[in-house]
């Protein structure tokens, strides 16, 4: 006899559904429960909870890292500025200085 071979294809889960397993674990429920309802393995689970605070964290520090780099920008915009103000007020001064005298 001739024993045919099933070929095992991974199944594939959308984002949305990702995320609101992700959602049950983190209020609470049980990997074991979720993966028991829903047939998931829990290493599985675990791993999509692992990424999605991974991407969590990654927009936070890319959020706080841009809006550094955006204060660091102004900073220097604005010492810059501050320094040809000062540069402009001694001209100005030492004009004052020489139409003052030579009356």
């Amino acid at each position: 006899m001739k024993e045919t071979k099933t070929v095992k294809t991974r199944r594939s889960y959308d984002s949305n559904f990702k995320q609101e397993v992700t959602k049950m674990l983190v209020s609470g429920r049980s990997a074991k429960e979720v993966s028991e309802s829903f047939g998931i393995a829990e290493n599985l689970l675990y791993r999509w909870k692992r990424m999605a605070t991974m991407k969590t964290k990654t927009k936070q520090v890319h959020g706080e890292s841009g809006k550094a780099a955006k204060l660091a920008a102004e900073n220097a915009r604005l010492r810059a500025e501050v320094e040809r103000l000062k540069t402009d007020r001694e001209i100005l001064k030492k004009a004052l200085g020489l139409f003052s005298t030579s009356d």
